[in-house]
C-alpha cells in the first residue's frame, strides 16, 4: 500500500499511485465524485447560512427586543437553495425514493428496457423542469422581494440550477451503470 523512500538523510512514505483515494475509478467516476462534493459543500453552505440566519434571528428578538425584518426571507431562501443544491448528493448516494422490488425480478433484456425508459422520463421531466424555471425566473425579474428588495429572479433560480445539477448527475450515473 505505501512504499518508503529514502533520500539523502530522510525517510518518506508514500501511497501507491494506483491506491491513492484520488485515482480510483474512471474519469467518469471522478466526475460523479466532483459534482457530488461541489453539490454537498455548495448544500452546506446554504445549511450555514439559514442555521445562522435564524440563529441572529432568535438572538436579536428575544434578547435585544427587536426583531430584523430580513431574516424570514433569508431562511427560506437559503433553504430552498439547500435542498436544490444537495438533491444531486441523494441521486449519487441512492436516497431518493424508489421502488424496486419488481423490476430487479424481470429478465435482464427488459431491466435494460426499463433503466431506459426510467432514465428518458427523468431527463425529459428534469428538462421540463428547468425550462419552466428559467422561464418563470427571467420573467419575474422586474418583481422585488418585500424585505431584500432583491430581485426574486435570485431565490426561483435555485430550481433551474438544482434541476439542472440533477440532469447532469442523472445522465452520468446512467452511463456509469452502462459502464459497470
Amino acid at each position: 500500500m505505501c512504499q518508503k523512500r529514502q533520500r539523502k538523510g530522510e525517510v518518506a512514505f508514500v501511497m501507491d499511485e494506483a491506491r491513492h483515494p484520488e485515482n480510483k475509478g474512471s474519469r467518469l467516476e471522478r466526475l460523479i465524485s466532483g459534482l457530488e462534493r461541489f453539490s454537498a459543500w455548495t448544500a452546506c453552505f446554504f445549511l450555514v447560512v439559514n442555521v445562522g440566519d435564524i440563529l441572529l434571528g432568535i438572538f436579536c428578538r428575544y434578547v435585544l427586543r427587536s426583531s430584523i425584518v430580513w431574516t424570514e426571507e433569508v431562511a427560506r431562501f437559503s433553504l430552498v437553495w439547500m435542498v436544490m443544491m444537495g438533491a444531486l448528493g441523494a441521486a449519487v448516494k441512492g436516497d431518493h425514493m424508489v421502488i424496486d422490488f419488481v423490476v430487479p425480478r424481470f429478465p435482464a433484456a427488459l431491466r435494460r428496457l426499463v433503466e431506459w425508459g426510467r432514465f428518458f422520463l427523468a431527463a425529459g421531466i428534469l428538462s421540463l423542469m428547468i425550462w419552466l424555471g428559467t422561464v418563470n425566473a427571467v420573467q419575474i425579474w422586474h418583481m422585488k422581494t418585500l424585505a431584500l428588495n432583491i430581485p426574486k429572479t435570485i431565490p426561483l433560480l435555485s430550481l433551474p440550477v438544482g434541476f439542472g445539477f440533477l440532469l447532469i448527475g442523472t445522465i452520468f450515473l446512467h452511463f456509469r451503470k452502462g459502464e459497470e
